[in-house]
């Protein structure tokens, strides 16, 4: 059994001494969304004798906080030890122990294996839409893949799961790597509905129509998703074509076709900066764990935390 995660410490709402800025760092995601809706998707307690383990809210705001500071489980057991910001968001008093880096590693397994991070995205997606923080109609999707290097490379010794992945590197050159392709379909915004992993070497097209539910107004993408099976998906869903056009050696593309792939790209773009930012910042341009599934539940998490992130700066910026 887990203990429950139902009241605010008072630690944290009757010590004046420690009612420091500082401490309100995170106020505005713990206001953002109904939490305790988000509790009933997260995996329970297994029964076993004993004490009560640690609330799967506290488990599952550990791993947002593992996330937007790249801190290995380890030291993230640490830096909750030691930082009362940190205790403050996991609900956990100055006189309590913390979740050990095991304890943390096992949850974060069961949120995989429940197969429920996607619907966790999508109720929090959902309370957005209902806050008008995520626009309603006229939706925009922007779907696009980005590389994440396996734990381990190599075909012989490197993750099984993973596959060959070429890509043009800073300089120009084509370079392969072994790893997985992480997609998103995103808004014009950035906020994230949904995600795929697959193997390196699998093309990218065979995972555009998984990533799209049909209620999008608009799809932009480059030209790697550009075919004529894509095209007729999108004409028979209703959705306006923005797929940039792809040109061939003995068949140039025009010149309107040109300058709408360079309109296209302003839009489509705009997944590049949360591509960089999760990698830049939270440690997703290698993956830190084997397997597809673990790596695919990693890119999930990172995908939640950003529209935690996104959500409350917007709705702090137009309240």
């Amino acid at each position: 059994m887990r203990k429950s995660f139902t009241t605010q410490p008072s630690l944290f709402t009757t010590h004046d001494l420690l009612d420091h800025p500082a401490l309100g760092a995170l106020d505005g995601i713990e206001s953002l969304i109904n939490w305790p809706a988000l509790e009933l998707l997260l995996p329970k307690g297994t029964g076993e004798t004993g004490r009560p383990g640690y609330a799967a809210m506290t488990l599952f705001r550990a791993l947002l906080l593992g996330l937007w500071h790249d801190l290995s489980d380890v030291k993230l057991e640490a830096q909750l030890a030691r930082d009362l910001m940190f205790r403050k968001f996991c609900w956990l008093e100055l006189d309590q122990g913390v979740p050990q880096a095991s304890t943390i590693g096992r949850f974060r397994v069961a949120l995989e294996r429940s197969g429920q991070l996607g619907a966790v995205l999508n109720e929090i997606n959902g309370q957005l839409l209902q806050a008008n923080v995520i626009l309603k109609e006229g939706r925009v999707a922007i779907v696009d893949a980005t590389a994440i290097e396996a734990a381990q490379s190599g075909i012989r010794k490197g993750d099984p799961d993973a596959g060959s992945h070429v890509k043009v590197n800073a300089k120009g050159k084509m370079q392969a790597k072994w790893g997985f392709q992480a997609f998103v379909n995103i808004d014009e915004d950035g906020f994230i509905f949904a995600t795929a992993l697959t193997p390196g070497n699998k093309h990218e097209i065979n995972s555009l129509t998984g990533l799209l539910d049909g209620s999008e107004d608009m799809l932009f993408a480059d030209s790697a998703y550009s075919s004529q099976k894509i095209r007729n998906w999108v004409n028979e869903n209703n959705i306006k074509d923005r797929v940039q056009r792809k040109g061939y050696s003995n068949h140039k593309l025009p010149p309107q076709d040109r300058a709408c792939n360079i309109k296209t790209g302003v839009t489509r773009g705009r997944v590049e900066a949360i591509f960089g930012h999760m990698k830049r910042l939270w440690g997703m341009a290698r993956s830190r764990f084997m397997g597809r599934a673990r790596t695919h539940a990693q890119f999930q998490i990172a995908a939640i935390g950003q529209n935690l992130q996104k959500g409350a700066r917007f709705r702090q910026a137009f309240e």
